[in-house]
Formats: C-alpha cells, structure tokens, sequence
C-alpha cells in the first residue's frame, strides 16, 4: 500500500544517534473498540503469513476462533458484505494454527494452516492442511481439503505456513514452515497443489544444531523470495541474533550479492548469511546481552531489504527496531519503547510468565517499508500507530490509529496490495481476553469507521439496521446447540426477516440449521427432560420453513414428538422443585416457557388442524397463568420460587426478560388460533392488560430494564426485553388491538433505543446473559436471543414506519 502523506512533515534528528524522537499527531485517533471488526472471535499468531490480502476492493483474511476453529473470511471494502467460512471446525485451540492466503493467477484463493506443532492434535495426524476456491474472488465454495505429509524428521510436527508463488518460475508454489525438527523447512509445487516436491531444510546452524530459528518471509512475487530469521526463540537463546537471506533463481545470497548456496546445496548455515542485529557483539559492548525476535522482512523500493524486530533487554523492557540494508551495511535504529508482553492473566507471583517476549507487535508496510504499524502501550492499554519515517529509520512520525481504548490492540498486520486510494490499512486483533496462545476471545479489527446507524423512522433506515444486525449474526458461529431455545428464538426472528428482507441468504441458513438439527427438537439423555419446553422453541422456525417450502419433513419429528406428549402428558405440579425422578420442567412452570411452548403447539394445530393441540395447549396455558401471573401488577413471576423475593427497594421481584417472552409469546399466539376459538379472547385480554404495564415502565431513553419495578438497582438498558416488548406493542398496534396515539410514540422511542444499543458493525449490545432473574448488564454483552427479538421488533415497527413514509 502507499503510505499517506502527512500535511505537515516533522522532521527531528535522533538522540546521540540512538534514540528516534516521535512527532505525535494522534488528532484522528479513536479506541480500538470503534472500528469495524472484521469477526468477533478471532486471532492469530504473527509467523504465519500472508494473515490477509487485498484483491478488487476485497478484504480476504482467516484467523482461529475462540474454540480453534480455522475461518477465512471477506470484507466488500465498498458494500460492506462480510462472507465467513468455517474450514476445519474446533482443529486446533492455539492462535497458532491461524491460516495463511496466496491468490493464484486466476484470483482463486488458496489457503494453508496447520496445528501449532503436535500440540492439542488429539488423534488427527500432523500435517499441512490446504485448499482452494473453486470460484475466483468467492470464498463460498472450497475444494476438499487435501493435506501434505512430508516433513523433517521430529516431534514439533508443522507449524508456521509462509506460502509464495514465483511468476518468474512458472508460477510455483513454496511452502515454507517450521519442520519437525524446528528448522524452517519447505517444498514446492509446480501443479498448485496437486503434487509436492520432497522437503529442503533451510538453514540451520552449525555452531547449534538443536536450536529453532524463528523466520519471516517476503517476495516481490516474481523471482525473490527473502528471510529474516533467528538463532531461535528468545526464551531459550540470550543472545538471539537475527540473520537475513536472499532467494533469486534457484540460488541463495547476502545482502550484498555474495552467493551462498544452492536448492542443491542447502541447508545454509546461519554463520554464512548476513547479520543483521549482532547479539553477541552487542553483548561484548554493553557486557550484558540483549536478546531479539524477528517480527517482519520486506524490500524498499530501491531493492534493499528492510527488516523489523525488538530488542528484549529485559523481559519486562521490550524495544521495536527497524534495519536498514543501505547497500553497504545494516543499519539499525531503534524506533520507540514497546513496554513489556501483553498477555494478561492471574499468576503466582513466583511464577514466571509464560510468554514474556510477547510484544504487541510491529509489521512492515510491504508496499512503503518507510512506514510501520505497531502496537505499545498506552497507561496500560495497548494501542495501534503508525509510524513513518523519512530518512532511512533515524527519525520517526508517529499517528495514533487508536487511543483511549478499554482493551488492548495487538498484532497489527499491514494490508499488502489495497493502493492508496484504500483507507482501509491494517488489520489487528483487540482482545476481550488473551492470558495465552491457547486461552484467548479476541476480535479481528480493521481500519474502518463504519457509517452511524441511523434513528430515522424509515423504511430505509429500519431496513438497513435490520440487515446489519442480521448479517452479522449469520456471520457469527453459533456457540450453543443448534437446537437450543436460545437459537430457537433467534431462528423465530430470522424467518420473519428472512420473509420480509425476500433475500435468499436468511433461508438458506435457517435451512442449513434445520438439517444438521434433522428438523427435531434438541435431544436429551435424560428422561425427566423429556418434556422441556425450551427443546421444542426451535419448531417456530420448523413450521415457518414449512409453510415457506412446504417439505414436511420440516415438521414431521415434531409432530411426532407432539402426539408422544399428548400420549404421556405430566401430572407434575407446577412448584419449581427439583425432584429426583421429576423436574418441574416437565411443565409450563416458569415464565420463559410461555414463548417457547405454547407458541409451537399453537402454529403446530394450525398447520395439522389438530384441534386435540390446540387444547393441550389451551389448558397448560392457563395453568401457568394462574399460578404465575399477579392480577394486581399484570406482570409474571419467573417461577415459584419468586413468589416471596423482593428488590432492594422493597419491590417484588419481576424479570424484565421474564414478562418479555410472555408478552412476545402472545403475538404468535393470538395469531394461530382460529378466530371461533372459544379462549382466544383470554389472550387478547391478557395482551392488552399486559402491554398497558409495560408500556408505563419504559424508561426516559426507550428501554426498559433487568427489573421492571427496581430500575435504580440495575441501571443499564437491557435490549432483549426491550426488544420483545417493542415488538409485542408495534404488533399490537398493527394488529389494532392497541391505540395508534398512544403506542406509536414508545414503540418509535423503544426502537431508537434499541438503534442506539446496535454497534455500527451490527452486533447487538446490553443484552443480559442466560438466567432467570435480574442481572448487571455490560454494553458488550450479547446473545443470540437478543436478536432474535430484535429481528422481531424491526419486522413490526417497518410496518408501522411503511404507512407513513416512503422508499
């Protein structure tokens, strides 16, 4: 990429030569939080590379997530369509084993990755795992995954995949990792993939035959590949030099031109290449040694090779450093304090960090080595600047990229082949939590402001927050069992938007969550929960599907599993006590089951014309009503064991999500059962009883809380009861069971507010995690749930914003 010219370009000369001095310019600066994450479970190690790559206004990257899943994903620079796709689920939970991407001449995307050496392999064997698009610019479809096996003798396995493919040779491929017996190693393929040569170690020392270099990679993609290395890691090697290697044509040279060897001849010995940072001298001059560690290697726009690294003189005082090959010598210039490793975690204070010689990490721009990316601390918080510099190293500019972050922003990737006319520059991860490469939540950020979601009561404006909220759901791995009630309630939103969006991505993922569920109710080893409403919550969307495609297998299993119900129904009292041989799940005893029970049976009778569902449901229904609901509030109890409990302001206890899934159970079932039915105008009543309740707790800012009648103790919004309720009024409004003049206004009041709780890359905030009461919500919580409910409220306040304006 082209470096950004500054308006005003400081120039300082270094400190007694040693020390850059920075000119600050960190005006546009903002925290790390803000910018659009490319996913929100994601992270990787910094010795595999190319970790991204720019084609046609793409963005294509891959990490590992959370679990150690291999993703790779795309970014639309100009549309902001993000596409992701799950390689190799739970491979491998080490940000080790994140892949690496080459395009291939006809824009088709390869892919490598490996596990981190033998480590967390379980019974799958060591090997180098790859594939390819079959379409060009199109990650949707992959080739099978094929594997190579050949390696080095030893029990490290592979690690680290570095691919580059050379124009000049007739396109090959190298592949270089580190082999088994931690040496960088690699093979070639002349077929793309299809066959491999045999493998080449690199270099390895003469002087220390046991040790495991650490190397990067660069190539102009023609005819040069070039490498900086180390003696090995940090840990183990106190006086870690780093080394530098060229490859043109078969043969391998210094800096200088001096060749050193051949394909024929290797491995190269480390004492015949450059060295670009003397740790050994270093130690005869200072008579304590200061140990490196590679971190980039490119090539200026002259063709001398740039190198950046840090000095490790203590464990807690880490240094960034740029080497410059000026045609005659290295010269190397420190670029600023990068304080100490940033992983963060609880440990005895005897207990000596485990990676203390992780930086935060500075990267090369490939296209412009003057300039670099790097993270440092900040009070505390690692943040992402780039630095320039106009004379070769010895003096630095330095911009904030961000500032005042609550989390830290790490290893920063600067995005080859994007052209200066692309804002978008670097990508790094800002971490939730990281304490180490196998315990991390990390999120993939990239430099882009995404556009303000906006509040205005539109079609178009509701729409596109609805779009952005759903996309990145979709985009996000579902972390419970696809058949569990909280992806039943996020599938009930998603079909109605998949109906009103008319966009066949929404139903071609609920399909998919159908089939791998085999359109059944979530399975229970044990017997006793063999009635639990929230097994079944998914069959909204069964029967949705059904009615859309009309395939009964969608709903076969349940109908099945309905008529055993009614067979064997429970006896059980509705009291929330746990019985050895019973569970009080059995029935409609908690709140909850309100939406995910009774809705089903309801859609169910109306789709089979069983009349005999219809009851069942009926007359659960009331039971829970009557055992469950305060006359004198209009508001539900959680459960029995709430009856007596009280707020902190004396106040009974009424979960604010608890009356949600009863308030946004009774749309649905209003709507299904037929207009004869003799009980239909219960829950009429018992909507709008209820909907006049909650109506008088919305809040001055449109939400409504954890608690519905103790707002004091818990503050914060929280946006899945806010968003059954916004649903439930904007549907009794459209519906003409509540007043237009009155509900209008707080379901437009309750729809900025949940706007508002969006993040401008679509992920719903301050929602209250799994539980059965009134909890402290944080603004970065979120679940599935969540949206779901928001899905719903968007699909009824469209209608109420569709008659009065227009598109």
């Amino acid at each position: 990429m082209k470096s950004k010219i500054f308006n005003v370009l400081v120039a300082l000369f270094s400190l007694l030569g040693v020390f850059s001095i920075q000119a600050q310019n960190n005006e546009l600066a903002i925290s790390g939080r803000s910018y659009h994450s490319f996913t929100e479970d994601g992270a990787w190690c910094w010795f595999s590379d190319p970790r991204a790559v720019y084609l046609n206004n793409k963005i294509y990257s891959g990490w590992v997530s959370e679990e150690g899943s291999i993703i790779v994903a795309s970014y639309n620079t100009k549309t902001g369509e993000t596409k992701k796709v799950n390689l190799y689920a739970k491979f491998n939970k080490d940000d080790h084993a994140n892949p690496s991407l080459l395009i291939l001449p006809d824009h088709r995307i390869m892919v490598f990755f490996s596990a981190h050496s033998s480590m967390g392999l379980g019974e799958k064997k060591p090997a180098i795992w790859y594939s390819t698009t079959k379409n060009p610019e199109d990650i949707t479809a992959w080739d099978e995954l094929q594997t190579q096996t050949k390696n080095t003798k030893g029990w490290r396995a592979f690690c680290y995949m570095n691919p580059v493919m050379l124009s000049a040779e007739n396109n090959r491929i190298y592949l270089f990792w580190r082999g088994g017996d931690s040496k960088p190693t690699f093979c070639y393929s002349d077929n793309q993939g299809e066959s491999w040569s045999k493998v080449f170690t690199l270099v390895s020392s003469n002087n220390n035959v046991t040790n495991r270099p650490y190397m990067k990679v660069a190539s102009n993609g023609k005819d040069e590949i070039h490498f900086a290395f180390t003696d090995g890691h940090p840990r183990n090697e106190p006086l870690n030099s780093i080394y530098y290697l060229k490859y043109k044509a078969g043969k391998f040279y210094k800096a200088d031109g001096t060749p050193i060897g051949s394909i024929e001849s290797l491995p190269i010995a480390h004492e015949d290449c450059d060295i670009v940072y003397d740790a050994k001298e270093e130690y005869k001059k200072t008579a304590f040694g200061i140990r490196s560690w590679i971190w980039d290697v490119a090539v200026d726009t002259i063709g001398y090779p740039v190198v950046a690294y840090t000095r490790l003189a203590e464990e807690t005082m880490h240094h960034y450093y740029y080497a410059r090959w000026n045609g005659t010598t290295w010269e190397n210039h420190r670029i600023c304090k990068a304080g100490s490793s940033f992983p963060r975690y609880k440990r005895d204070k005897s207990t000596r960090e485990p990676e203390p010689h992780y930086s935060g990490g500075v990267q090369l721009d490939h296209e412009s080595p003057n300039v670099v990316y790097l993270s440092r601390p900040v009070k505390d918080i690692f943040e992402i600047f780039k630095y320039e510099t106009p004379d070769y190293g010895k003096t630095w500019t330095q911009t904030a990229i961000t500032s005042q972050s609550k989390k830290d922003n790490v290893r920063p990737f600067a995005l080859g082949g994007s052209g200066e006319d692309v804002s978008n520059q670097v990508l790094w991860m800002y971490n939730d939590r990281y304490s180490h490469f196998t315990d991390f939540k990390s999120r993939i950020k990239v430099d882009i402001l995404e556009d303000k979601l906006s509040l205005e009561l539109s079609k178009i404006a509701v729409k596109n927050v609805m779009e952005r909220v759903a996309c990145w759901q979709i985009n996000e791995e579902l972390k419970h069992n696809l058949a569990d009630w909280t992806n039943g309630v996020l599938y009930a939103g998603m079909v109605k938007w998949a109906k009103m969006a008319s966009d066949s991505i929404y139903f071609t993922w609920l399909k998919d969550k159908g089939q791998k569920c085999q359109w059944a109710q979530m399975m229970r080893i044990d017997p006793a929960l063999r009635y639990h409403a929230d097994d079944y919550a998914v069959g909204q969307m069964y029967v949705e599907m059904y009615r859309t495609f009309g395939d009964k297998k969608m709903i076969k299993p349940l109908e099945k599993y309905f008529n055993f119900i009614l067979k064997h129904p429970s006896k059980r009292s509705l009291k929330f006590k746990w019985d050895s041989d019973s569970y009080p799940t059995e029935r409609w005893s908690w709140c909850d089951a309100l939406f995910m029970g009774p809705t089903v049976w309801a859609k169910m009778a109306n789709v089979l014309d069983r009349k005999d569902y219809l009851k069942f449901m009926d007359q659960e229904y009331k039971k829970t009503y009557r055992y469950l609901y305060d006359k004198k509030e209009h508001l539900f109890f959680r459960d029995s064991r709430y009856f007596s409990k009280r707020e902190a302001n004396g106040e009974k206890v009424f979960w604010g999500r608890g009356n949600g899934w009863v308030l946004g159970g009774l749309p649905t079932i209003i709507e299904e059962i037929p207009k004869d039915f003799k009980s239909k105008r219960f829950y009429e009543t018992l909507f709008v009883e209820m909907a006049a309740k909650i109506a008088s707790l919305q809040d001055e800012n449109g939400y409504w809380h954890a608690s519905l009648l103790d707002a004091e103790s818990y503050p914060n919004p929280e946006t899945s009861s806010s968003a059954f309720y916004t649903y439930a009024l904007a549907w009794g409004v459209n519906n003409g069971y509540l007043n237009k003049d009155k509900y209008i206004p707080i379901v437009e009041k309750g729809w900025q507010a949940l706007v508002k709780a969006v993040y401008p890359n679509g992920k719903l905030g301050w929602v209250q995690p799994i539980g059965a009461n009134p909890k402290k919500v944080s603004q970065d919580m979120t679940e599935v749930y969540g949206v779901g409910a928001f899905l719903l409220a968007g699909c009824e306040v469209y209608k109420i914003v569709n008659e009065t304006s227009g598109d």
